[in-house]
């Protein structure tokens, strides 16, 4: 099964797989995601804003908590790290810099 996961302002859809996270999820469909640790939970340049379907989210886990309080971010599950979020259902996340992949 997939979830449907819009990001803004790009406008990208992705297919999200069951259990896959949203950095993982981009990479698979050929769109490039900013980070700098390559989606191991500990640059937080990955981070989103959830606008809709926070309750189709995953519960943040000790690692992405550390993240978002190291962001000075509240943790209420509207900020997450694209490389922990987990999706349940639609939702619509805002992160600048997604684009799809230049082929060479």
């Amino acid at each position: 099964m997939t979830h449907r996961v819009a990001v803004r302002p790009s406008g990208v859809e992705l297919e999200v797989l069951d259990g896959e996270d949203l950095f993982t999820a981009a990479g698979r469909l050929g769109y490039r995601w900013p980070t700098v640790c390559g989606g191991k939970g500990t640059c937080r340049t990955c981070f989103v804003q959830v606008e809709e379907g926070v309750e189709n989210c995953s519960p943040v886990g000790p690692l992405e908590r550390e993240g978002i309080e190291a962001l000075r971010r509240p943790v209420d599950g509207l900020t997450r790290l694209a490389c922990r979020l987990r999706v349940e259902g639609p939702v619509t996340v805002t992160k600048r810099g997604v684009r799809r992949r230049v082929q060479e």
